[in-house]
């Protein structure tokens, strides 16, 4: 299983991070989730086209977490040379409460020639998953977890044997520490620093706590803000002696194989 953590931060943008995403590869399944601002470009650089993702999963419905899937709407119409496909193939999308309603708003309301010239009404699914809700397909396995974060959903993705969970954004949650026990790798946010806390998120002191808890063996700390820019350092020395193999303090397109 290979993991792209394709955005690490936040809707400011940084000299190392921009936005929040990741890739996930396994066998020759591709999965993507958030598909924040720049996604779509840092695919183009890996290589990867957005239409060989099996599914595209969403956090929860912020601008730096949903910012490209507008794009994304639009470009599954066309085939790769630009022209209007005649077979798209399905563009599947899991996310929480209301995803449903914020694709129809997209596409029937704010950008209608979405659905009335681009026909994308033909080729998106969308799949809602609430507190313990499961997506299959393929071999992969998804469980949902709600999270403190604005109807924010964390996930588990499994398959080939090995786990990966990510947090999206969030507070320290109960739910996300039974989600993610036992899992190999736990990509968890970390906004800023303990002394300049701000909203739903979570900071170092508190990401140590969670790792003792839940013990992964690799530890992925993302969604750092500029206030964590040339200050790595002190996250990676809170994070140690916690319980994890590896450390990772992401930047963009750091990759982590397992």
């Amino acid at each position: 299983m290979r993991i792209v953590v394709v955005g690490s931060g936040s809707i400011v943008p940084s000299p190392e991070r921009f936005g929040s995403g990741l890739l996930i590869e396994t066998g020759s399944l591709r999965i993507g989730v958030d598909p924040g601002p720049g996604y779509l470009e840092k695919l183009r650089r890996l290589r990867v086209s957005p239409k060989s993702l099996l599914a595209c999963f969403i956090t929860h419905f912020h601008l730096d977490h949903v910012a490209d899937l507008l794009p994304l709407l639009m470009l599954w119409a066309y085939d790769q040379d630009g022209k209007p496909s005649t077979s798209p193939g399905k563009l599947n999308l899991v996310g929480p409460a209301g995803l449903s309603q914020l694709v129809h708003t997209i596409a029937e309301e704010t950008f209608p020639y979405l659905s009335r010239t681009m026909g994308c009404n033909r080729y998106t699914t969308t799949a809602e998953l609430r507190n313990g809700g499961v997506w299959e397909s393929e071999g992969l396995r998804a469980v949902a977890a709600e999270v403190e974060h604005f109807n924010g959903l964390a996930y588990r993705f499994e398959a080939e044997h090995r786990s990966v969970v990510f947090s999206g954004d969030t507070t320290p949650d109960e739910r996300l520490v039974k989600l993610a026990k036992g899992c190999d790798v736990l990509i968890h946010e970390c906004s800023f620093p303990e002394e300049v806390m701000l909203g739903k998120h979570t900071s170092e002191k508190q990401l140590a706590k969670l790792v003792e808890t839940i013990r992964p063996r690799t530890i992925v700390a993302t969604h750092l803000y500029p206030a964590w820019e040339g200050a790595e350092k002190r996250l990676e020395t809170a994070l140690k002696g916690c319980g994890a193999e590896n450390i990772v303090v992401a930047r963009d397109m750091t990759v982590i194989e397992i």
